[in-house]
């Protein structure tokens, strides 16, 4: 008679949490995010203040520029920045850059007194911060995803 095989352990709830989120493209989509926070650093000061992201969807990363002059510009540097954005964030997140005239926002702020203070989070936000990021398997997807909350917080709360 044959020995029938072994059953496996059931599996952790964190397990099966991580497995279900690999399908929906969570820590591809905090990686995209991190985007806005690496463009002034990647691209210049003076590239910031004329060009910002809009979106990206599949490695395509769609770019609002103040004029035709800087588009025209920006087009011969867009292989130097997508290298720039992909080396900060850690793999080939953006594949293509497309440049389109549009508005950018107000300049980012050059000196902390115009950002808004940050204020201390209460013990009850932080344990709500780890308990929404509890869920998430992948250690640096979760990490990021504390950090961008507690940051936001800080903020806006």
């Amino acid at each position: 008679m044959a020995k029938r095989s072994r059953m496996p352990f059931p599996k952790p709830l964190s397990g099966l949490i991580q497995e279900s989120l690999k399908g929906h493209g969570l820590a591809e989509r905090l990686r995209e995010a991190e985007i806005w926070r690496v463009w002034p650093e990647a691209v210049g000061a003076a590239v910031a203040a004329r060009a910002q992201p809009l979106r990206i969807i599949n490695g395509t990363l769609t770019v609002a520029v103040t004029s035709a002059p800087w588009i025209q510009e920006l087009r011969f540097m867009t292989g130097m920045i997508r290298e720039k954005l992909n080396t900060r964030l850690g793999g080939e997140i953006v594949r293509e850059i497309v440049l389109k005239a549009g508005k950018i926002q107000k300049e980012v702020a050059e000196n902390d007194s115009e950002l808004p203070h940050p204020k201390p989070l209460s013990a009850a936000q932080l344990a709500w911060i780890e308990e929404q990021s509890a869920a998430i398997g992948d250690p640096e997807a979760r990490l990021a995803f504390a950090e961008l909350m507690k940051a936001s917080l800080e903020r806006f709360s």
